[in-house]
């Protein structure tokens, strides 16, 4: 399909949902407690920004991999690849236009289903090589319902984001299929999340990728509930299985947690409880990796050593105007990267090698010990305050700041409703700090996010 069928192709599915639907979803048909519900919502997301040229790149690479040679580079002379000099020296812009179509069902009180469909219109830099390491480390689905067709400057792209069964008693509730499950309480970092935590600089932090899980939640009372999640893999290496009980014990919410992700074992527990007017909250998890790595520079693969992540934070409404929202919270990750070394700076990390293979290649979730908690600094704070100045206009800030590289993002952002069906939201990212640092080598980044609902 060339470009422009494909634009004609999308420019039609959005027709079709515009028509199909008004402003709320639609009640398509009702029978006593069955129903079917059509809805969906239009998002246009526009970005700028810097990136890596991955044709750049990989001339670069090609450099210190010629073809002809069949030894392996020193860790040093990898490092100071010519390939990493070329690492956010490209201007950036991307387009993306996405459709979302969701249908829910319900038979009776028991049983329920939803199916969310995505369809989205690429345009701009889209072949990047933070994009192609972003593929190469996303989490694999169990149930392949995804595609694209094209490539850079042009694509079309199509994806299940959720579709999954229901079923739900007065003491059990089941859900099979492609779900969200959200664990832990933390504002900013979840690390005891490890199916679908959301990183806090996330342009989109009502997106969540989901995951392809049995989930069920056994209710003891109102207060006390068990929760069993087995994910499946491609092989029984790669399942994810994992139980989390939710309490409540003198007025402190907890949850405790044991699971294996990657074939780490993994234990946890998260508290929040009313502080006087504040709300106090902690996540506590330990990890035992059970395999082995083999990071760049090191003399071979070796099993990666146990460590603990730790987030505390602290939110309060400050009666001011119509109320001022402030949180601030602190992350540990013992798992921390680190900031690498040479031209590679704090990208270094993100490779490995292969073991008998004379090449490098891009690390495996085995390097993160099933975290979804990424950082290069083990010790972040984060603070975020969001005031709403009208009913249809709301402000936010955050500052994320970096202990150990002595870096810093600042990201301010702004919400505006005019009307129940469309949302414009504008915001940037800028970062300050050393070379190596967290967030000092992190390009700045605008964008602009219209929602319309229907």
């Amino acid at each position: 399909m060339n470009h422009v069928r494909a634009r004609a192709f999308v420019l039609a599915l959005v027709g079709i949902g515009l028509a199909s639907a008004s402003a709320n979803a639609r009640e398509l048909w009702r029978a006593g407690d069955a129903y079917i519900d059509l809805g969906g919502t239009l998002r246009e997301i526009a970005l700028v920004s810097r990136g890596t040229s991955s044709e750049a790149f990989g001339a670069g690479l090609a450099q210190c991999f010629p073809p002809a040679t069949t030894s392996i580079p020193t860790p040093s002379e990898f490092a100071n690849c010519p390939a990493f000099a070329t690492v956010g020296d490209e201007r950036v812009g991307t387009s993306t236009t996405r459709l979302r179509l969701r249908m829910e069902a319900r038979a009776n009180e028991h049983w329920s289903a939803v199916i969310s469909f995505d369809n989205e219109f690429l345009a701009g830099t889209l072949d990047t090589f933070e994009a192609q390491a972003g593929n190469d480390l996303a989490t694999r689905d169990f149930v392949d319902a995804s595609g694209q067709i094209g490539t850079d400057p042009v694509a079309y792209r199509y994806s299940l984001y959720r579709g999954y069964l229901s079923f739900e008693s007065e003491h059990l509730e089941a859900v099979v299929g492609r779900q969200r499950i959200p664990w832990g309480v933390g504002r900013l970092w979840n690390p005891i999340d490890r199916f679908n935590a959301i990183r806090p600089l996330a342009l989109q932090p009502d997106e969540s990728p989901g995951v392809d899980a049995i989930n069920a939640r056994i209710l003891f009372s109102d207060f006390n509930q068990l929760q069993l999640v087995f994910a499946p893999g491609h092989s029984s290496d790669d399942h994810s299985y994992a139980a989390r009980f939710q309490g409540m014990a003198r007025d402190i919410d907890y949850g405790l947690v044991a699971g294996v992700f990657d074939g780490a074992t993994t234990l946890g527990m998260d508290l929040s409880a009313n502080l006087g007017e504040a709300a106090g909250r902690a996540e506590v998890v330990y990890t035992h990796p059970t395999r082995d790595v083999w990071p760049v520079g090191a003399s071979g693969p070796a099993r990666l050593a146990d460590f603990w992540q730790l987030v505390v934070s602290l939110d309060y409404n400050i009666d001011w105007g119509s109320g001022v929202y402030v949180l601030a919270e602190h992350l540990y990750n013992g798992n921390a990267l680190g900031f690498g070394e040479g031209l590679a700076g704090p990208t270094l990390d993100f490779f490995e090698q292969s073991a008998g293979v004379p090449f490098y290649a891009v690390t495996s979730p085995d390097r993160f010990g099933g975290s979804q908690v990424i950082t290069r600094s083990s010790q972040l704070t984060g603070f975020q305050a969001t005031y709403e100045l009208t009913p249809e206009m709301r402000m936010a800030a955050m500052i994320l700041y970096d202990w150990d590289g002595e870096s810093a993002v600042f990201f301010p952002s702004m919400v505006y409703g005019p009307r129940d069906w469309v949302e414009i939201t504008l915001g940037v990212q800028a970062s300050a700090g050393g070379h190596f640092s967290e967030f000092g080598d992190a390009a700045t980044t605008g964008y602009l996010i219209l929602d319309f609902f229907f």
